[in-house]
Protein backbone atom coordinates (compact mmCIF):
# COMPACT_ATOMS: atom_id res chain seq x y z
CA UNK A 1 0.00 0.00 0.00
CA UNK A 2 1.29 3.20 -1.22
CA UNK A 3 2.25 5.77 2.28
CA UNK A 4 -0.63 7.03 3.79
CA UNK A 5 -1.11 10.06 5.56
CA UNK A 6 -3.65 11.29 8.02
CA UNK A 7 -5.22 15.02 7.36
CA UNK A 8 -7.99 16.78 7.86
CA UNK A 9 -10.54 16.87 5.19
CA UNK A 10 -11.63 19.70 2.65
CA UNK A 11 -14.10 20.05 0.70
CA UNK A 12 -12.58 17.96 -2.13
CA UNK A 13 -13.33 14.88 0.12
CA UNK A 14 -16.49 15.85 0.31
CA UNK A 15 -18.54 13.29 -1.90
CA UNK A 16 -15.78 10.73 -0.77
CA UNK A 17 -16.62 11.25 2.80
CA UNK A 18 -20.34 10.72 1.72
CA UNK A 19 -19.83 7.90 0.02
CA UNK A 20 -17.57 6.06 2.85
CA UNK A 21 -20.50 7.30 5.42
CA UNK A 22 -23.20 5.18 3.06
CA UNK A 23 -20.50 2.48 3.12
CA UNK A 24 -19.99 2.07 6.88
CA UNK A 25 -24.00 2.42 7.66
CA UNK A 26 -25.28 0.08 4.70
CA UNK A 27 -22.98 -2.37 6.25
CA UNK A 28 -25.17 -3.03 8.84
CA UNK A 29 -28.09 -1.80 8.46
CA UNK A 30 -30.92 -1.75 5.83
CA UNK A 31 -30.77 1.82 3.86
CA UNK A 32 -33.67 3.42 3.75
CA UNK A 33 -33.08 6.41 0.85
CA UNK A 34 -30.70 5.44 -2.81
CA UNK A 35 -26.89 6.12 -2.57
CA UNK A 36 -27.57 8.56 -5.20
CA UNK A 37 -29.69 10.50 -2.93
CA UNK A 38 -27.83 10.29 -0.02
CA UNK A 39 -24.34 10.90 -0.96
CA UNK A 40 -26.16 14.18 -2.53
CA UNK A 41 -27.76 15.13 0.76
CA UNK A 42 -24.71 14.02 2.53
CA UNK A 43 -21.86 15.79 0.61
CA UNK A 44 -23.92 19.08 0.85
CA UNK A 45 -24.46 18.95 4.68
CA UNK A 46 -20.69 18.28 4.57
CA UNK A 47 -19.05 20.77 2.46
CA UNK A 48 -20.89 23.19 4.99
CA UNK A 49 -19.17 22.20 7.91
CA UNK A 50 -15.95 20.83 7.23
CA UNK A 51 -14.87 23.50 5.74
CA UNK A 52 -11.06 24.69 6.90
CA UNK A 53 -10.95 26.27 9.88
CA UNK A 54 -14.59 25.72 11.04
CA UNK A 55 -15.73 24.73 14.19
CA UNK A 56 -17.43 22.65 16.21
CA UNK A 57 -16.94 20.27 13.57
CA UNK A 58 -13.32 18.23 12.50
CA UNK A 59 -13.09 15.67 10.06
CA UNK A 60 -9.62 13.74 9.49
CA UNK A 61 -9.08 11.59 6.46
CA UNK A 62 -6.82 8.40 6.02
CA UNK A 63 -5.62 9.35 2.58
CA UNK A 64 -3.01 6.68 0.31
CA UNK A 65 -2.77 9.46 -2.68
CA UNK A 66 -4.83 7.66 -4.55
CA UNK A 67 -8.69 7.59 -2.31
CA UNK A 68 -9.64 8.12 1.15
CA UNK A 69 -9.46 4.81 3.14
CA UNK A 70 -10.94 5.98 6.37
CA UNK A 71 -11.88 9.18 8.41
CA UNK A 72 -13.59 10.34 11.81
CA UNK A 73 -15.04 12.88 12.84
CA UNK A 74 -15.38 15.32 15.87
CA UNK A 75 -17.76 17.96 16.77
CA UNK A 76 -16.92 19.89 19.73
CA UNK A 77 -20.32 21.37 22.08
CA UNK A 78 -19.82 23.40 25.26
CA UNK A 79 -21.55 22.94 28.47
CA UNK A 80 -23.23 25.76 30.29
CA UNK A 81 -20.82 27.88 32.47
CA UNK A 82 -20.58 26.55 36.04
CA UNK A 83 -18.25 27.98 38.80
CA UNK A 84 -16.71 24.83 39.41
CA UNK A 85 -12.83 23.35 38.29
CA UNK A 86 -14.58 21.26 35.69
CA UNK A 87 -14.16 22.03 31.84
CA UNK A 88 -16.76 23.24 29.62
CA UNK A 89 -16.52 21.79 26.63
CA UNK A 90 -17.23 18.11 25.47
CA UNK A 91 -16.76 15.87 22.25
CA UNK A 92 -18.46 13.82 20.20
CA UNK A 93 -16.76 11.60 17.84
CA UNK A 94 -18.82 9.80 14.84
CA UNK A 95 -18.40 8.45 11.50
CA UNK A 96 -15.50 6.59 12.66
CA UNK A 97 -14.97 4.03 9.49
CA UNK A 98 -12.10 2.49 7.62
CA UNK A 99 -12.44 0.42 4.56
CA UNK A 100 -12.11 -3.28 5.24
CA UNK A 101 -9.26 -4.01 2.73
CA UNK A 102 -7.01 -1.18 5.02
CA UNK A 103 -7.96 -2.24 8.24
CA UNK A 104 -5.94 -4.67 10.47
CA UNK A 105 -3.07 -2.26 9.57
CA UNK A 106 -3.26 0.10 12.72
CA UNK A 107 -5.19 3.20 10.80
CA UNK A 108 -7.86 3.09 12.98
CA UNK A 109 -5.94 3.37 15.89
CA UNK A 110 -3.93 6.17 14.15
CA UNK A 111 -7.61 8.12 13.30
CA UNK A 112 -8.52 7.92 16.85
CA UNK A 113 -5.46 9.21 18.27
CA UNK A 114 -5.39 11.75 16.08
CA UNK A 115 -8.81 12.75 17.22
CA UNK A 116 -8.20 12.15 20.61
CA UNK A 117 -5.43 13.96 20.61
CA UNK A 118 -7.27 17.58 19.38
CA UNK A 119 -9.94 16.69 21.63
CA UNK A 120 -7.09 17.11 24.40
CA UNK A 121 -5.84 20.02 23.44
CA UNK A 122 -8.66 21.94 23.29
CA UNK A 123 -9.79 20.66 27.41
CA UNK A 124 -12.44 18.92 26.83
CA UNK A 125 -14.40 17.35 29.55
CA UNK A 126 -15.61 14.10 28.25
CA UNK A 127 -15.85 12.39 24.69
CA UNK A 128 -18.77 10.47 23.91
CA UNK A 129 -19.47 8.08 21.00
CA UNK A 130 -22.10 5.33 20.10
CA UNK A 131 -20.40 2.13 19.54
CA UNK A 132 -21.50 -0.59 17.28
CA UNK A 133 -21.29 -4.09 19.13
CA UNK A 134 -17.92 -5.05 17.05
CA UNK A 135 -16.35 -2.12 18.19
CA UNK A 136 -16.50 -1.78 21.62
CA UNK A 137 -13.96 -3.86 22.66
CA UNK A 138 -11.67 -1.39 20.27
CA UNK A 139 -12.87 1.98 22.05
CA UNK A 140 -12.51 0.14 25.59
CA UNK A 141 -8.89 -0.56 24.79
CA UNK A 142 -8.43 3.76 24.46
CA UNK A 143 -10.56 3.90 27.57
CA UNK A 144 -13.67 4.32 26.83
CA UNK A 145 -16.42 3.24 29.22
CA UNK A 146 -20.16 2.95 29.41
CA UNK A 147 -21.47 6.04 31.78
CA UNK A 148 -23.08 5.58 34.82
CA UNK A 149 -23.89 8.98 35.54
CA UNK A 150 -26.18 10.05 32.11
CA UNK A 151 -29.76 9.50 31.07
CA UNK A 152 -30.88 8.95 27.51
CA UNK A 153 -34.87 9.54 26.09
CA UNK A 154 -34.34 7.91 22.67
CA UNK A 155 -36.79 9.38 19.86
CA UNK A 156 -39.46 6.78 20.43
CA UNK A 157 -39.95 7.30 23.88
CA UNK A 158 -40.26 11.28 23.42
CA UNK A 159 -43.46 11.53 24.97
CA UNK A 160 -45.84 14.63 26.73
CA UNK A 161 -45.90 13.45 30.41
Amino acid sequence: MARVRIRLANSNDCRALAELRYRFRAENESVTETKSQFVRRCTSWMKKRFRAGSCPWRCWVLDDGKQVLGHVCVQLFEKMPNPVNEPELHAYVTNFYVIPEARDQGFGKRLLNKALSWCRARGTDAVILWPSSASKSFYRRFGFVAPSDIFELRHGALRPR
